[in-house]
């Protein structure tokens, strides 16, 4: 599956769910493709300390993407390409989503972040009216207080009054999604028992349920 992760903001934890799950689906036994088109090349930087031989990070100049998507995608048996984008909207940005079987759209639970979220959506409404069928989205809430608040319930009313698609699973604010980029070890690595590997496998878990209706109904799922 391509899986593209994308945001217009920064401060999303948009490279750290790249990653996280790039490492479980590694851990699962799956080849895994990472373009880091990121500025910050967060995810590249993880990966030179990442000690995962199933993950394969690599960070390209946006204006590259396509030969190197083509070049890779061609010449290696990946069984996943995951794409963190560069936190700004650019042509790259529609080119990878029309690659992509997912895009991912991190966000805070928050006003701002939810506002950002639509615009990637209206992006990729058009991705698909231009051809790209078979392309689906998943919001992820990131950063999460432990307990409920009234921004997160604020947002969960925003996400049903715009029928924002969402992924059930969401992260929590845990140090061991900051600790990961110290240590080159993500959570489920690190700590496979903890919190945060469980979110993390639960997410994946959702993913692949996700992408593998969408193929067999031939597009989104209703």
């Amino acid at each position: 599956m391509i899986i593209s992760f994308a945001s217009s903001k920064g401060g999303v934890g948009k490279s750290t769910c790249c990653a996280a799950i790039a490492a479980k689906l590694g851990q699962d036994g799956d080849r895994v493709l990472v373009l880091d088109l990121d500025l910050n090349q967060t995810v590249a930087r993880w990966g030179r300390k990442s000690k995962l031989e199933r993950v394969t990070v690599e960070a390209v100049a946006p204006e590259a993407f396509t030969s190197v998507f083509r070049a890779k995608t061609a010449s290696e048996n990946f069984d996943h390409v995951l794409i963190d984008l560069a936190g700004t909207r650019e042509a790259t940005l529609l080119k990878a989503m029309a690659r992509s079987d997912l895009v991912i759209i991190p966000a805070q639970a928050s006003e701002p972040d939810l506002r950002e979220a639509l615009v990637i959506i209206d992006d990729i409404a058009d991705v698909i009216e231009a051809g790209a069928t078979k392309l689906d989205y998943r919001l992820l809430l990131t950063k999460l207080f432990p307990l409920p608040t009234r921004v997160t319930a604020f947002a969960h009313q925003e996400i049903k009054r715009h029928k924002i698609r969402r992924l059930n699973t969401g992260l929590v604010e845990r140090a061991a999604y900051r600790e990961m980029f110290l240590t080159g070890k993500a959570p489920t690595e690190a700590a496979p028992n903890g919190k945060a590997a469980q979110e993390v496998a639960e997410l994946v878990d959702e993913i692949r349920q996700i992408v593998e209706t969408d193929s067999r109904q031939g597009g989104r799922a209703a």
